[in-house]
């Protein structure tokens, strides 16, 4: 008896999965292939831009390299500085991630994690031309300035999105550091790192444990080992 109405029960919950499961996989296939298609079509801008400029990019030959229709394309993203925007957050959002990441790895340790975030910030842009210009404003390979009034008028507060990243991972970690130690800390942090990508003079392990130094001090806290 026990055993037959498992069966039941058992029949029951998966004729209801599968109900659930068919619709469930046509959403999630549609998602899948509109947030591929969206990565193909950002991996080809990126590497015309890379490659001749961001004045180089015309929809209508990444619709064709992606193989879509140019009309398919702009009903995804809209216009062309749209796509340009589109680019410009996805490349800015994984470097934010990895600095959240880098801080992540070092609770309770401050010079650690300082040192280890502004590193990670410094040398991400060593081979990567795009995010060095989307951080520093240079032009693309030293030469094409196309992007630059894309940046302008559209570029993400990167400092203040930095800033706040290290402040919450600080909050977190040290609830009781004075608030304005902290805040003193962390904007003095991110922008010498950031002052550091314009005119990187020393290496960027060098910098990060400089800045490591200077986040001890701020907040009162014994020098990182040398």
């Amino acid at each position: 008896m026990s055993r037959g109405l498992d069966v039941e029960a058992v029949d029951v919950v998966c004729a209801r999965l599968s109900l659930v499961t068919v619709v469930d996989l046509r959403a999630e296939t549609r998602a899948f292939g509109r947030a591929r298609l969206r990565e193909l079509a950002l991996d080809a801008a990126r590497d015309v831009v890379l490659a001749r400029g961001w004045g180089a990019v015309r929809m209508g030959a990444i619709a064709t390299a992606i193989g879509i229709s140019r009309q398919s394309l702009h009903g995804e993203f809209g216009t062309k500085d749209e796509l340009g925007d589109a680019l410009v957050l996805r490349e800015t959002a994984a470097f934010l991630d990895g600095v959240a990441a880098r801080l992540a790895e070092h609770p309770r340790d401050l010079a650690g994690g300082v040192a280890d975030a502004v590193e990670f910030m410094l040398t991400a842009t060593l081979d990567d031309p795009l995010l060095q210009t989307i951080l520093t404003r240079a032009p693309v390979n030293g030469g094409d300035q196309s992007l630059l009034p894309l940046l302008t008028t559209r570029g993400e507060p990167l400092i203040e999105h930095a800033m706040d990243i290290v402040g919450r991972w600080v909050g977190e970690e040290w609830p009781a550091a004075d608030p304005g130690d902290a805040r003193l800390m962390v904007e003095t942090v991110v922008r010498l790192a950031h002052s550091h990508l314009l005119t990187q003079a020393r290496s960027p392990s060098e910098s990060a444990r400089d800045l490591a130094l200077v986040a001890c001090r701020c907040l009162r806290m014994p020098d990182p080992p040398r």
